[in-house]
């Protein structure tokens, strides 16, 4: 059922919109346009209530900006109808109802955007930027200025006319940031896109054939309009639209199609300049000149960015590389450990036993006797030393206890040891997989020891939480710190402690941050998305 509840609304909208064009313009303006808002309001909250969004508020919005929009039409089609003349009336009471959508729209948008990108993207929002400036620049060309440069319009017709394109500029900037940033595109957000094109594009078409006497209503341009409280409630029903806000990882490679649409937006100044010029029309040279310097100085900042992404690679590849060294010289280790001690012992112990078999053979049990004592004790120290490795692999106390005792205990037996006040803040459950808690315990464990070798600290705080899908592990002490820029020269000295602790963290899929000076103190922190233990 759920699978054809949208379906059923596309059905019922395009039968809907068959009516609207089938009956008398003026009937269907006040009898079946309010009918599309209003149903689209419906199976917005309809949606809500069956999926439970992460993030309701956003489609909250959306379902009251449904009813604003319909409201603005429909006492539009009201005033005409009782007075024909109310059509030179501008602005008026119903432009309040048209505008004040845009606002609901654009927040319930980037409501949505904060769902899907909890952290920072600067790099999609770059891409946004360049997108949407590009746009505006042919939005203020070819439908805010000639408003604002109309000498038939008083201030605040001016004013009015120019703010229905410059909204559309601000939704075209929030979708453009929908559309190449990060997040999950099920089928809810191809019908959301979809639905919005059609709103921008009815807008634009309005703008340019209004000023020209050449609009007329119920005519092909309301296909737009329909298409986007259509598509909206047809969204709303489906049921991916509860994924819409779930955050996703950022993508670190700029997509070929991304590319050539940032490539061909660039070139939107020049050739705005050129037909411009070839229509014989007056050259808006300030915008044109402003707007290529803004977007050359976002493409610079683009630029910046792909290089940074292209030497942390670099840097993460090195790192990899020694990280995989380091890696086979500690299996080596182990084997060699393996080999000499417990492996001679078991031989020694099975040499041993023989020997003893012999004794009783012999009638001798007290030499028996004596020799597996012996044997016993060399026994219980190869079970000692076996946990010793085993607990450098996986610690036990996890296991035994959960991450959260495990860090109090870490942190007691740290202070303790080495005499610094150390103090642990923790959630009192927070269940995580195996692997993340081993990652989070080998961190802190790292931390505690450079802080006791190197921090000269009186006091270290260890916090550790959950907030909006994302765990963080916070090691904060207040010891003589260190320049972080000089990390890479303990590296080539043989102190791996940091590309340790970063290179376990990003291959769990986390971010390890570094946050020191000297004089200031240090604080690690580690941020890795939640991930919960299977049961």
């Amino acid at each position: 059922m759920r699978q054809w509840g949208w379906r059923a609304y596309l059905v019922f909208g395009a039968a809907l919109t068959f009516v609207y064009y089938l009956i008398p313009p003026d009937l269907a303006r006040l009898a079946v346009w309010p009918v599309f808002g209003f149903s689209s309001t419906a199976a917005i909250l309809i949606g809500i209530r069956r999926y439970r969004p992460d993030r309701p508020l956003a489609w909250y919005l959306f379902a009251v900006g449904q009813v604003l929009s319909v409201l603005g039409g429909t006492l539009y089609a009201l005033r005409i109808r009782l007075h024909p003349d109310a059509s030179t009336i501008f602005p008026s009471f119903v432009d309040f109802f048209s505008l004040a959508f845009y606002p609901l729209l654009i927040i319930g948008l980037m409501l949505l955007i904060r769902g899907r990108s909890p952290g920072r993207d600067t790099a999609s929002l770059i891409d946004a930027t360049i997108i949407s400036t590009g746009l505006a620049l042919l939005a203020w060309v070819f439908l805010i200025g000639p408003q604002v440069r109309d000498p038939a319009l008083n201030t605040l017709q001016r004013v009015v006319s120019a703010a229905y394109p410059l909204a559309d500029v601000l939704v075209l900037a929030v979708v453009a940031r929908l559309a190449v940033g990060t997040g999950h595109r099920p089928r809810a957000w191809w019908i959301l896109m979809i639905s919005v094109l059609g709103l921008l594009a009815a807008d634009v078409a309005f703008g340019l054939l209004q000023p020209a006497g050449a609009w007329k209503r119920d005519g092909p341009v309301d296909l737009g309009w329909i298409a986007f409280s259509i598509g909206w409630g047809a969204a709303a029903l489906h049921p991916s639209m509860a994924t819409l806000s779930q955050p996703a990882p950022a993508r670190t490679v700029l997509p070929r199609s991304r590319l050539v649409l940032i490539t061909g937006v660039s070139l939107i100044a020049p050739a705005v300049l050129g037909a411009q010029s070839a229509r014989g029309r007056p050259l808006e040279v300030a915008v044109i000149a402003g707007g290529s310097v803004v977007l050359f100085l976002l493409a610079l900042a683009r630029m910046s960015g792909l290089a940074g992404e292209v030497a942390l690679q670099h840097e993460r590849k090195r790192a990899m590389q020694s990280v995989l060294r380091m890696t086979e010289a500690e299996r080596s280790r182990l084997a060699a450990e393996l080999h000499d001690g417990p492996v001679q012992q078991l031989t020694a112990l099975l040499y041993g036993l023989e020997l003893a078999r012999h004794h009783v053979r012999r009638g001798s049990p007290e030499a028996a006797g004596e020799l597996l004592a012996g044997l016993e004790d060399k026994a219980t120290e190869e079970i000692s030393e076996l946990r010793r490795m085993m607990t450098q692999l996986r610690p036990p106390v996890l296991d035994e206890l959960g991450l959260v005792t495990a860090l109090r205990n870490q942190g007691q037996s740290f202070q303790s040891a080495s005499g610094v006040q150390c103090a642990v803040n923790t959630e009192l459950e927070l269940e995580l997989g195996p692997e993340m808690e081993t990652v989070l315990y080998r961190v802190a464990q790292e931390s505690l020891t450079n802080v006791g070798k190197h921090a000269k600290a009186s006091r270290v705080d260890i916090s550790l939480g959950a907030v909006d899908g994302h765990v963080r592990l916070q090691i904060r002490d207040d010891g003589i710190g260190f320049d972080p820029g000089k990390a890479r020269a303990l590296v080539s000295e043989g102190h791996f402690g940091l590309l340790n602790m970063r290179e376990r963290v990003e291959m769990a899929g986390g971010k390890l941050l570094v946050d020191s000076s000297p004089g200031n103190g240090t604080t690690i922190a580690v941020e890795m998305a939640r991930r919960i233990a299977a049961r």
